[in-house]
């Protein structure tokens, strides 16, 4: 279910492939940009529940615990980010990284994540003006994540930290280059001081 394409799918309906926009993410965000917020939301909405429907089937019913829960709480995110539909070069996978979060843990990190992603865009929206770059959205996970990894420790949940450090490890490596490059920008605005 998780390398189920449907933004990139939405685009091609619609006569465009959305990989060409801004920073080739296969992803709503980019179906929004061409298509506008209804579209970009219904390839969100579409990501999430990818992650989020069959895994919440699955916790609920109690069949898997332990480290067997943790492999496929990831296996959405890992479909998503390497999906065989488009050559095994996916999304981000933050939408269905929301996905799974909600189902195992009854939206307590949706609503972390949520809370950390407004604030970077707030600040962004107050001190710059504008929308974010790649680099910043990649920044903005990464923060949110470390928060997620505190949150986990803090429950005490086995199972959950395996899925963060999956999780975690797939955000990173879809995110590297924008990652990269917030690195480089900011040695540069630094040696330009």
């Amino acid at each position: 279910m998780g390398s189920m394409m449907f933004s990139y799918w939405l685009g091609k309906i619609k006569g465009k492939d959305i990989r060409q926009t801004r920073d080739g993410n296969p992803g709503g965000s980019n179906l929004g940009r061409i298509f506008g917020w209804k579209w970009g939301m219904a390839g969100i909405a579409l990501d999430f529940l990818k992650g989020y429907v069959p895994l919440v089937f699955i916790v609920e019913s109690g069949i898997l615990k332990d480290w067997r829960l943790a492999v496929v709480s990831v296996a959405p995110v890992l479909g998503h980010a390497f999906s065989p539909f488009l050559k095994f070069s996916g999304g981000k996978a933050v939408a269905v990284t929301f996905g799974i979060w909600s189902a195992l843990t009854k939206w307590e990190v949706p609503v972390l994540l949520g809370t950390i992603f407004t604030i970077f865009s707030l600040s962004r929206a107050i001190g710059k003006k504008g929308k974010t770059t790649p680099a910043e959205d990649a920044a903005r996970v990464v923060v949110g994540m470390l928060a997620v990894l505190v949150y986990v420790l803090l429950r005490g949940i086995p199972y959950l930290l395996p899925v963060w450090i999956m999780n975690m490890a797939i955000l990173i490596y879809r995110h590297l280059a924008d990652m990269k490059a917030l690195l480089v920008n900011h040695a540069s605005k630094r040696n330009g001081r």
